[in-house]
């Protein structure tokens, strides 16, 4: 279950990304300097774990920025488990991420010695967000190697993100305050030796991203949730 939970919330994750028309500068996470800390909890309201993400180089491109960001991911007592580095692209008014964030962190624990690599579409976000409207889905399948190059089939990882419909605009109420969001429903399906399915709920603001997400199963069983907790810029 904690598997469940945590794969969800990664894809969560990459949602608390969202672009405003026309100007990538107003999304805070393309200032450099600013730091978001998402906390995740169980079906009971117990703290799973949390992350914290530092958005420390911005850089120009001829069709928007792109924004260097680093991410440390932490387990129920706060003690810090894994870190790593993804980038994000605001290209053409399309937000374009790294989509070896989606990776759980069961994974990146178990795999971080081993080479990767991945492949697959990554995530988007269009500039224009309306009530209703589908998005794109997005796949990714990793591969990994040891230092010695012998391939892992059996640690091979994919996730797939797919019906991905805004459902509704809400206010949203956290610890780092009150957000009016866009409200997103996606299904999520991870393959390693077996296969998880989820639905994912997202509620993310068009400013500081993601607010809330809460994750189920198939058979609609609620999981756990993950809210920003903490929003310095």
């Amino acid at each position: 279950m904690r598997k469940i939970i945590t794969s969800v919330i990664a894809i969560a994750l990459l949602s608390s990304f969202t672009l405003l028309p026309g100007d990538c500068k107003k999304i805070i996470f393309f200032t450099e300097g600013t730091s978001t800390t998402m906390t995740s909890y169980n079906d009971d309201g117990k703290i799973t774990g949390s992350t914290k993400t530092l958005y420390s180089k911005v850089t120009k491109t001829s069709s928007g920025a792109s924004v260097i960001a680093h991410q440390d991911n932490y387990d129920k007592k706060g003690k810090l488990s894994t870190s790593s580095d993804f980038s994000i692209k605001c290209d053409n008014g399309v937000l374009i991420f790294d989509m070896k964030m989606a990776m759980p962190q069961q994974q990146q624990d178990a795999y971080k010695d081993m080479e990767m690599t991945m492949e697959g579409n990554n995530l988007e976000y269009p500039s224009e967000l309306v009530v209703g409207n589908s998005l794109k889905d997005a796949d990714v399948k990793f591969t990994f190697k040891t230092k010695d190059g012998v391939v892992m089939p059996m640690s091979n990882l994919s996730i797939k993100i797919s019906n991905r419909k805004i459902e509704a605009k809400e206010s949203v109420t956290t610890p780092s305050g009150t957000f009016e969001c866009y409200k997103l429903s996606e299904f999520v399906e991870t393959k390693t030796i077996f296969t998880i399915k989820a639905k994912s709920i997202v509620w993310f603001n068009q400013e500081v991203g993601t607010v809330k997400s809460e994750s189920y199963k198939e058979s609609g069983k609620f999981l756990g949730k993950t809210e920003l907790t903490e929003l310095k810029k």
